[in-house]
């Protein structure tokens, strides 16, 4: 993901942030604004194909796969994993779109039949939080937590937020000083994947000694496919768990308008 300036009006309230400073952090983007209405309405003839557009961006449905950078592939895992929990052989991943404050969010969602993964964006004070509002299983599963959580970003120092919000989440203040954050470097997880972790605990850990968590709930959980990600102008904190849920995280793409109104990627 390509770390740049933010272009949204939105995420312009972020520039004072300076978490490592003992400073207030970068703030959350805001709660979602309704999205124009144009769903019903929207004109199909732009679309090369004649196919729909989405609600809020206007892009054609068939051809907006083409703003994703890491798209997931129809030979993904997740895939085969859903068609055998849900006895099914026709499991693809979709493109979808849903507001992000005043900007849009682009994402693909596994579907399964009439079933598929889709995601709620709900704004708050410190962070907003996005959710698995339904699942390609057919039931959401009683997941009871978010699965990303965003926070601003420092453009001076755009791992210092990431920083702040693992370290004020740690009870053991003295080892939180001993945090940093670093490249995930699994395999399977997306390109640039962050974790907060204990480089001195890394170096001496064994990996015999079987899977290792540090730096708190923000922090590194190898039992579990937990990692930071920043783009767009946030930090976002996905919690995928230890199954696939439907969602690819490499997909999201964060699209803003310009001066002329025009939806575009926003780096």
């Amino acid at each position: 993901m390509k770390l740049a300036s933010i272009p949204s009006i939105l995420a312009l309230t972020l520039l004072t942030a300076a978490c490592g400073s003992g400073s207030e952090p970068a703030p959350a983007p805001e709660a979602a604004v309704p999205p124009p209405e144009t769903t019903a309405e929207a004109p199909t003839s732009a679309c090369a194909d004649d196919g729909p557009v989405f609600p809020i961006t206007g892009k054609c449905v068939g051809r907006a796969i083409n703003f994703i950078e890491n798209p997931a592939m129809p030979d993904d895992y997740d895939i085969e994993f859903f068609n055998q929990m849900t006895d099914r052989d026709d499991c693809h991943w979709e493109l979808m779109e849903m507001p992000f404050a005043t900007d849009a969010l682009f994402y693909q969602g596994m579907v399964c039949g009439d079933n598929k993964s889709t995601l709620d964006f709900a704004g708050g004070a410190q962070a907003s939080e996005i959710i698995l509002a339904s699942s390609a299983y057919g039931d959401v599963g009683g997941l009871d937590y978010p699965l990303v959580t965003v926070y601003g970003v420092n453009p001076d120092d755009v791992f210092s937020n990431i920083l702040f919000r693992a370290r004020e989440q740690m009870e053991d203040k003295t080892a939180a000083e001993a945090c940093d954050v670093v490249q995930a470097g699994i395999p399977g997880w997306p390109q640039g994947a962050l974790v907060v972790d204990n480089p001195a605990e890394a170096d001496a850990h064994d990996p015999n000694d079987g899977p290792r968590s540090a730096c708190g709930p923000y922090g590194l959980n190898q039992d579990s496919e937990n990692f930071w990600l920043i783009f767009g102008g946030f930090s976002w904190f996905f919690q995928m768990g230890q199954e696939p849920v439907g969602i690819a995280p490499e997909s999201f793409t964060l699209m803003t308008q310009d001066a002329d109104g025009e939806w575009t990627v926003a780096n």
